[in-house]
């Protein structure tokens, strides 16, 4: 029996997820609306992240291999996809597995040297964070790897490699977001304090608040340096978390 091709795995998830769209009464309207919100190319069925995360959970024919060509089979899928909530599964495929106990820091490699690929198709927010939450486990396990890219992604003027290389930088909101050292995580930031696009300034602005929760002196002083050059709503953003003397300090110096 020959091995099934990238398209028949990639139509496998289109069918299960347009299914599961006709299960749970998802409209085509919804998809619409979904598409419209994120300003997106690709078409949506606009399914339920929890119903679309099960779905991807409860596995496919393609799921069971080994490793390598499970990655294989999903990057095929990514690559082939014009519905975004089939880019979501592949997403939601690994978010379940990178950082989980069984997770080893050969397999961030493995991922991080085809899902580094990945970007060159995102159009959305909602795709870039969730690759971002994939890259930043990938960060922590392989820092020398996966850091050089980020900078270069931070240097670029393409709006979704500077957000992603801003979002991973950080694990998610909360108390153990940050991991880097924090000079790092600055020297990519700073090279996106002046972007004045909100996809830019909303991450930039969201990556320091989370940052200043564990560093506030360092964070206070990049502000001091770049908030002349940072858009508005990017400093309100970054300053939630400060001492309100110097966040006023901070938001004042701009008025």
């Amino acid at each position: 029996m020959s091995s099934p091709t990238a398209q028949q795995q990639h139509d496998e998830v289109l069918g299960a997820l347009a299914a599961l769209a006709r299960e749970t009464g998802i409209s085509p309207e919804r998809g619409e609306l979904v598409r419209a919100d994120r300003r997106s190319e690709f078409d949506y069925f606009g399914l339920r992240t929890p119903d679309r995360r099960r779905r991807v959970a409860a596995g496919f024919s393609f799921t069971d291999p080994d490793t390598a060509s499970v990655l294989a089979a999903w990057d095929g899928i990514w690559n082939l996809a014009d519905n975004g909530d089939v880019m979501f599964a592949v997403l939601d495929f690994y978010r379940r597995r990178i950082g989980s106990r069984s997770w080893t820091a050969d397999d961030s490699a493995d991922l991080w040297g085809t899902a580094a690929g990945w970007i060159e198709r995102i159009d959305n927010w909602t795709h870039a964070d969730d690759l971002a939450r994939l890259y930043s486990f990938a960060l922590a396990d392989q820092p020398e790897l996966v850091y050089p890219t980020l900078g270069e992604w931070s240097r670029s003027d393409n709006e979704w490699q500077r957000r992603i290389a801003m979002v991973s930088l950080i694990h998610y909101s909360g108390k153990n977001a940050v991991f880097l050292p924090i000079e790092p995580s600055l020297r990519v930031l700073a090279n996106c304090a002046g972007d004045r696009r909100e996809t830019v300034s909303n991450a930039l602005g969201w990556v320091l608040r989370e940052l200043s929760a564990v560093h506030p002196d360092t964070v206070l002083a990049f502000l001091e340096t770049h908030a002349a050059s940072m858009p508005r709503p990017a400093i309100r953003r970054a300053t939630e978390r400060l001492p309100q003397p110097e966040r006023d300090r901070v938001r004042a110096s701009l008025a």
